[in-house]
């Protein structure tokens, strides 16, 4: 890691109605570095990560990514909110994968990951389907470029929702739960491409996850959340082997046992 900041976020609050689900969230991911945040159901941790790239806009505090602020620009010392196409533009350097795979089912595989770069960055169509091919090599799917969505089976498509997001070419990638909706068997070939997107790219990743053994294996520093609130923060093998909070232990103990 070279220690420089990717993201940061400051002071993060959100509110649903009087329901607070972000509490003052400060955070910092370093380049290179991949968070796992774990914690129990209503916690906050998506609320977290979608804050984090402006899908949802914070009730109170800022998130800087790289040089700019999530949804404001800064002039002078003053901030302004931008329209929603310019924070359209700002999140082309998150990319984000959900739980469901979101995409187009009346598009190829190939379709669906040279769209964005061709509408967003105006890129030639040749530019855009070599960088597919290269992605789909990547995730081990390139014999699948001219297949549907509904042919693939569920791992298949998160492996291609990740060369999606991949295809603007991040700074930073979000992974929400990505492995939550697939059957036991399909997990693995999803962790399997993360780990080596963190491990051979040095890509900056924050994930939510339930698989405390991806977090053991290829997080830097994991993040437990409860009740809207970091409890307790740490790298990942002094986290999970040793935390140090009382809710912490109970959860990893009841996930693990």
């Amino acid at each position: 890691m070279s220690g420089t900041s990717i993201i940061e976020a400051h002071e993060i609050r959100k509110s649903f109605g009087h329901h607070e689900v972000l509490k003052g969230i400060n955070f910092e991911l370093k380049q290179g570095e991949v968070v796992c945040v774990i914690g129990p159901s209503g916690s906050g941790k998506s609320t977290f990560l979608r804050c984090l790239n402006h899908l949802e806009q914070p009730t109170s505090g800022l998130v800087r990514v790289g040089t700019e602020v999530m949804g404001y620009s800064l002039r002078g010392t003053e901030l302004h909110v931008l329209p929603e196409r310019k924070v359209a533009a700002q999140r082309t350097k998150v990319g984000m994968v959900f739980q469901r795979f979101h995409l187009f089912g009346h598009m190829t595989v190939e379709e669906n990951i040279i769209e964005a770069p061709m509408r967003v960055e105006g890129v030639s169509k040749a530019e855009a389907i070599s960088r597919s091919n290269e992605l789909l090599e990547r995730v081990g799917l390139l014999e699948r470029k001219d297949s549907y969505p509904a042919q693939l089976s569920g791992g298949q498509q998160q492996r291609i929702a990740i060369a999606r997001a991949l295809a603007m070419r991040p700074d930073v990638m979000l992974f929400d739960e990505p492995t939550s909706a697939l059957d036991p068997e399909l997990v693995g070939e999803v962790l399997s491409v993360m780990k080596d997107l963190a491990e051979q790219s040095g890509m900056s990743m924050v994930v939510v996850t339930h698989e405390i053994g991806f977090a053991r294996e290829a997080g830097s520093r994991v993040i437990f959340m409860d009740d809207g609130c970091i409890v307790e923060e740490g790298p990942s093998a002094e986290m999970l082997g040793s935390p140090k909070h009382e809710r912490t232990k109970a959860f990893l103990s009841r996930i693990l046992s």
